[in-house]
């Protein structure tokens, strides 16, 4: 099961084809698959599951889960049939009309007595676990006014008034509750806003406070920090729900904030498409990862503001780009809805909160289908941003201080990479594997932690008698300096830096990837420290391509990976005492098994003066053309401060073969970072 765009406008849509009716056509192409799960017009929407151990309803769970696997399959699946019904009203799917279907479904899951009945917030409790207070209704009820908002005259205008006081007395019930502090403010915020646009009472006191906390999590260049982090929730939820809110209340009643979340959402669509590589692809960062292409809705959704800054043409490439990226692959689908992974099922990627029918969030992006057939996002042709403004060879870095994240645009390659700082986990947290790292690319996927000692894109420490290796759980910024990023990493952080194992992190672009200086400051010993590339999936089992190179002139030694995917290399030039290659299994998004490269140090006894900095390239490209040799050996000489050239103090300069000379300096860097 996949799409496939038929008679693509190539003229106004030279990238991808997909005008407003291929839009509605994906519309059909994702209920079709859904609808394979309804067998008859009183069916809740529950679709299959190949996962069990992570995602829920777990069978010891709570009865309240399982209404929310019901809600999630409701609401989110609503998301994709709203924006279709407003522009089909009498749009099917699976031989049901939906008009008839999601007016029956709703109101029999406000219903008490109905076999479909979702329960309230008073009724979950008694479930709850201890300290539980907020519950993902809240999140499934934002999901719903949204799809009520955008075919209104389909569904809402068709109930009766007592049906109508029906379903806002439910949808009151949560969004007059406690709720996450975090992005989940949100969901309270269009709930009530919803109901006030409908004559309903609300609490605008809470209104306000909830309204007040959103706009204290922003941290500059369009992003808003979330919880404690900073991932795509930001794109996805504050700029998605931020102007719908400013629609239906804001700018009405709370101009002020209306005015700031107009302002946020405009400085972040600035650099945004930034993070799309140059076919609109998304990069898998961050948690959530099943829901792929939502990541593109802001682009649209700032067309809901009164004074939108996105660009019409760009924001729909992206947003076609981005769709297609996964509709387009069977391996995405499992019977016929989008599986709990990125491309294929994966669980490292799946999250206790997650159910078989999250992965629906996906239809944040169909917002653009409440847009107007004569819009400039349907009517302008489609652009490619800096894909079609740099020289050959130009990598175009954007560096946002505001959540500490430098995107590096790769014109050789048309890869992304951004390089990501301000992370901070417990280091049990089973979400660590999807922010610390120290890039992402949009090519070559993260792959899972094994803890055994060799990770994808992150240091890895194991000390002698420990069977578990350690990874950094905080990664602080340090900004960026004469176009050289900083950052510190420390290996299992609690509560203070002393006598922990960390790295001072230094990194800079070349045309195909990234060149690392980075300076060990471990303290204990015996130890082993590795660093690993991105994993090389083989997904066509033919093999990876194995070569070795040696640089004669510098004595950098390079493994070089080839396979369906593209290539990869590494290069060690400093302060490792090899590289070597090895097969994983199991910790692959895209396949079963893989590559990885990795450069390895050991350390045996205290204070001794070996080399402290990690020189380092990395490199990836989509194509198969030979990498030539300044690309894969892009360092021409090193000059270290002290004199056995080990570079635990002062500068490191680097020419390289393009003409630069890099220098990477520490001095003051524990007083600039940043977390």
């Amino acid at each position: 099961m996949k799409f496939t765009v038929e008679n693509p406008d190539e003229k106004r849509s030279p990238y991808t084809g997909m005008t407003r009716e291929h839009w509605i056509g994906i519309s059909h192409f994702f209920l079709e698959g859904i609808f394979e799960h309804v067998e008859k017009l009183e069916d809740p929407i529950v679709v299959l599951r190949h996962e069990t151990k992570v995602s829920y309803p777990q069978p010891d769970g709570p009865k309240w889960r399982i209404a929310a696997e019901r809600f999630e399959g409701l609401a989110r699946s609503f998301l994709i049939a709203a924006p279709l019904l407003h522009n089909e009203p009498e749009a099917a799917a699976g031989g049901y009309s939906l008009k008839e279907y999601y007016s029956k479904q709703i109101l029999l899951s406000v219903t008490p007595g109905t076999p479909n009945y979702l329960l309230r917030v008073e009724e979950i409790f008694p479930e709850a676990q201890e300290g539980e207070m907020a519950f993902q209704h809240t999140c499934e009820c934002a999901s719903l006014v949204i799809g009520l908002s955008i075919c209104r005259e389909v569904i809402w205008e068709n109930y009766t008034k007592a049906e109508k006081n029906r379903i806002a007395d439910y949808l009151s019930n949560f969004g007059h509750s406690y709720t996450g502090h975090h992005n989940w403010r949100l969901f309270n915020m269009l709930i009530l806003a919803f109901l006030d646009w409908e004559g309903y009472p609300i609490d605008h006191g809470m209104m306000r406070d909830h309204a007040a906390a959103i706009l204290s999590y922003y941290a500059g260049d369009g992003w808003y920090r979330d919880g404690h982090l900073f991932d795509y929730y930001c794109p996805w939820a504050f700029h998605v729900y931020g102007p719908l809110w400013n629609q239906w209340y804001g700018y009405e009643k709370e101009p002020y904030i209306a005015a700031k979340i107009e302002e946020y959402s405009n400085r972040l669509v600035e650099t945004f498409h930034r993070m799309f590589d140059e076919e609109g692809h998304v990069t898998m960062w961050g948690r959530s990862g099943i829901y792929r292409s939502a990541a593109s809705a802001p682009l649209a959704a700032n067309f809901l503001l009164k004074n939108p800054a996105a660009e019409p043409g760009l924001a729909r490439r992206i947003a076609s780009g981005a769709v297609l990226q996964f509709a387009s692959r069977e391996e995405c689908f499992y019977e016929g809805v989008p599986c709990l992974g990125f491309y294929g099922p994966f669980q490292p990627l799946i999250q206790t909160y997650s159910c078989a029918a999250s992965p629906f969030w996906i239809a944040n992006a169909f917002v653009c289908l409440a847009l107007p057939e004569d819009h400039p996002f349907w009517t302008d042709t489609e652009t490619n941003g800096v894909w079609e403004e740099m020289k050959d060879r130009e990598v175009r870095t954007t560096v946002l201080d505001g959540p500490g994240i430098v995107v590096d645009n790769h014109k050789d390659t048309g890869i992304t990479e951004f390089r990501t700082a301000k992370v901070l986990m417990k280091k049990e947290n089973p979400s660590l594997n999807t922010y610390s790292r120290l890039s992402f690319n949009s090519q070559f996927l993260w792959e899972d932690f094994d803890f055994k000692g060799i990770e994808a894109m992150q240091y890895s420490v194991t000390y002698d008698g420990r069977v578990k290796s350690l990874i950094p759980n905080i990664l602080m910024y340090g900004g960026v300096k004469d176009g050289v990023l900083y950052r510190k990493e420390y290996f299992e952080f609690e509560f203070t830096f002393q006598n922990k194992a960390s790295i001072d992190l230094a990194d800079f672009p070349v045309a195909d990837g990234i060149v690392r200086v980075d300076r060990t400051r471990i303290p204990d010993k015996p130890y082993t420290l590795t660093l690993g590339s991105y994993g090389m999936p083989d997904v066509d089992r033919s093999g990876v391509d194995v070569r070795i190179r040696t640089d004669q002139k510098t004595g950098a030694k390079a493994i070089l990976l080839k396979s369906s995917e593209g290539q990869m290399a590494m290069v060690i030039y400093g302060g490792f005492d090899d590289i070597e290659i090895m097969s994983r299994q199991g910790v692959s998004a895209v396949t079963k098994q893989s590559c990885i490269m990795y450069g390895v140090s050991r350390r045996k006894r205290y204070y001794e003066y070996l080399p402290y900095a990690m020189i380092s390239v990395i490199l990836t490209k989509k194509s198969q053309e030979e990498w030539r040799d300044e690309d894969l050996f892009p360092i021409r000489s090193i000059t270290y401060t002290d004199k056995e050239n080990c570079g635990a103090y002062g500068p490191v300069v680097l020419e390289m073969k393009d003409g630069r000379t890099v220098t990477v300096d520490y001095e003051g860097l524990e007083g600039r970072l940043h977390i």
